[in-house]
């Protein structure tokens, strides 16, 4: 909390303010410096000696936070912002002040993954010279599971709350973004971090991801905080907010098959040897699910219908061949190269 300290147009005992001072003291790590203090050596070393199904396990895992980080950071850059100036949060300078220390730990997340991947990992296989406003096509991985399809959806619906302000259509952008992609996806994917480091302990990857898991836990405080704003104004009986916890309920319905997806799609489908385990990355998400939206929010989600996706999904995993997709997506991708490379002619 603060120190008592009072302002003339910043409220400084808001819990906004509060959030935008934690980023201050506790998000301005230096991606940069620690590469320096830790180093890449052991990680190279550790990498090398893992098994080839182990790397790729990993590589699949830090593809789909790579994918997911830029995404974020970009319309975090183009359209929360604006999100957080909508008059339905009252005009709230605290609330987009935290948004500039938000937007600034996005972008460092894909810093330390981008650079982490290319300087230990040897990635080559990110296509990101395809479309350099979007940062290049989607890793094949992600393209090739449910990422890809909720990375789309985050940004079309960013961009619409962005431009309409409509308090249900920002409901809809805030649950994707931090309920979905940073309290399902990223939670889960630290939770499998954390229990593949016991077969793979590679301590920069550690290092970093101990800073990126303490970012992204105010970023999940900053959109429960948002949504349970909004849900507050809807029923106390404000016309605008009518739809807001239906809204934030669908949004869930509509993305959790594919966060189980590629969840499956990085343990079970690659043999799992790194021991992740996809029963107990479900258990851990679906616990997640049960705390953020109905214990919370408060809102009533539908577990069995929340099985029923999941298990419909699941057996659409089973009747995927992944290397097959992954194939397509990467002749694909290198036909879409050679022509952006040199008009047309092969690369090598």
């Amino acid at each position: 909390m603060t120190n008592g300290f009072q302002a003339e147009r910043i409220d400084t005992t808001s819990k906004w303010y509060d959030l935008f001072q934690k980023g201050v003291e506790l998000g301005t790590w230096n991606v940069e410096k620690l590469f320096e203090e830790v180093g890449f050596e052991e990680d190279r070393e550790i990498w090398a000696s893992l098994e080839p199904g182990e790397r790729t396990q990993l590589r699949y895992l830090l593809s789909g936070f790579l994918d997911g980080e830029f995404a974020v950071g970009e319309d975090a850059s183009h359209h929360l912002q604006r999100i957080m100036g909508a008059p339905c949060f009252d005009d709230n300078e605290e609330m987009e002040m935290y948004m500039t220390m938000f937007t600034l730990t996005e972008h460092k997340h894909t810093q330390f993954l981008d650079v982490y991947m290319h300087e230990v990992m040897g990635e080559r296989d990110t296509f990101a010279e395809q479309n350099p406003k979007r940062g290049g096509a989607r890793i094949p991985i992600v393209q090739a599971t449910g990422l890809g399809e909720v990375y789309d959806r985050q940004g079309q619906l960013t961009a619409r709350a962005a431009h309409s302000q409509d308090p249900v259509d920002i409901a809809k952008a805030l649950t994707v973004y931090h309920m979905i992609v940073e309290g399902l996806l990223a939670r889960g994917g630290f939770y499998s971090i954390n229990k593949l480091s016991r077969n793979a302990p590679l301590p920069l990857l550690n290092h970093g991801f101990k800073f990126i898991s303490t970012d992204e836990g105010r970023h999940i405080t900053h959109g429960v905080e948002a949504l349970s704003e909004l849900i507050e104004k809807e029923r106390a009986g404000e016309p605008d907010f009518q739809g807001v916890s239906q809204a934030i309920v669908d949004v869930l319905y509509e993305n959790v098959g594919s966060v189980a997806d590629f969840g499956y799609m990085f343990t079970d489908a690659v043999d799992d040897p790194l021991e992740i385990e996809f029963d107990d990355l479900l258990m851990r998400v679906g616990r997640l699910i049960d705390g953020q939206f109905n214990e919370t929010l408060d809102l009533d989600v539908d577990h069995h219908r929340i099985i029923g996706i999941v298990a419909d999904r699941h057996r659409e995993c089973l009747e995927t061949d992944i290397d097959a997709e992954l194939r397509e997506y990467r002749e694909r991708y290198e036909r879409q190269r050679g022509v952006a490379a040199d008009g047309g002619g092969d690369r090598d």
